[in-house]
């Protein structure tokens, strides 16, 4: 019962780490939309630290020169480029892989110079992970059963982990590969994805407005870290910059009828209705 819960907990702070990548590494940092509360965005960079031991900058730099190169030589994941289960398996390879070069940090996060936070504590994203597995094993040592509590801890820190990456794999790789389209760029979108993702499987719809801080567009689209925006902005912890329900259905992109994407059998119309919520 002990590992069931250790899992189930795991699964938790991997959805806490997804809708902190997209709201503050993905919407606030790298495109600009949002603009937090200091109170929130301390909240946001230590969440970063500790669930995910990513450097903000480097994942901004990264995700900004794949929009610059979209599926196209350049592009630092491209599953059409590396391969679908290249990317699916081994994305953190290729994001480390474009995070280490020092011209891309230098031309695509320019603006996120390191404070002195960073350079004090949270460039190092190791020691945050591995706290972070620190007090996992305390709370499960003190509240379960003593020494057994490392291993549950561990098991709770591995699923973190793992569901995190395969989700982030899963955005690049599939979010490339397989879905609908309702715009005309590389990216698709997939609702499944787009619910344990916070919207970020709704790729097509983000590749065609990067600023929108909204990634739903149209009927049945459900990006769930909206809410969770407007309830900051409702607290005046947040401030939304970018016009997020205009320009959708006039928008010059836009296909004339959605299209699916199968590699197996080629491509299809959307029968669902694509009016706007």
């Amino acid at each position: 019962m002990e590992y069931l819960v250790a899992v189930l907990v795991g699964l938790a702070l991997a959805e806490v780490a997804t809708l902190i990548t997209t709201i503050y590494l993905h919407r606030v940092l790298s495109h600009k939309a949002i603009r937090l509360h200091p109170a929130v965005t301390m909240f946001m960079r230590f969440g970063t630290w500790m669930l995910t031991s990513i450097s903000p900058r480097e994942w901004v730099a990264v995700h900004r020169k794949h929009h610059n190169f979209s599926d196209v030589e350049g592009d630092p994941h491209s599953p059409h480029i590396e391969g679908y289960w290249q990317i699916m398996i081994g994305n953190v390879y290729y994001y480390r892989r474009e995070a280490d070069q020092d011209d891309t940090m230098e031309k695509y996060a320019s603006d996120l110079p390191f404070d002195r936070l960073d350079k004090a504590l949270l460039r190092n994203g190791t020691l945050g992970f591995s706290l972070t597995g620190v007090i996992l094993m305390v709370l499960f040592g003190v509240f379960g059963s003593g020494w057994w509590g490392i291993v549950h801890g561990l098991v709770a820190l591995t699923t973190l982990a793992v569901v995190y990456l395969l989700l982030n794999a899963a955005i690049n790789g599939a979010g490339h590969t397989f879905g609908y389209k309702s715009f005309e760029n590389d990216a698709t979108n997939l609702k499944l994805l787009s619910l344990v993702t916070f919207g970020e499987g709704l790729h097509n719809n983000h590749h065609a407005r990067p600023a929108s801080a909204k990634f739903s567009a149209f009927r049945g689209e459900v990006d769930m870290a909206w809410p969770v925006i407007r309830l900051l902005e409702k607290l005046r912890l947040a401030k939304v910059l970018s016009k997020v329900d205009e320009g959708w259905e006039d928008h010059r992109r836009r296909l004339p009828t959605p299209i699916t994407i199968k590699p197996t059998s080629g491509i299809s119309a959307v029968g669902a209705s694509s009016t706007k919520d």
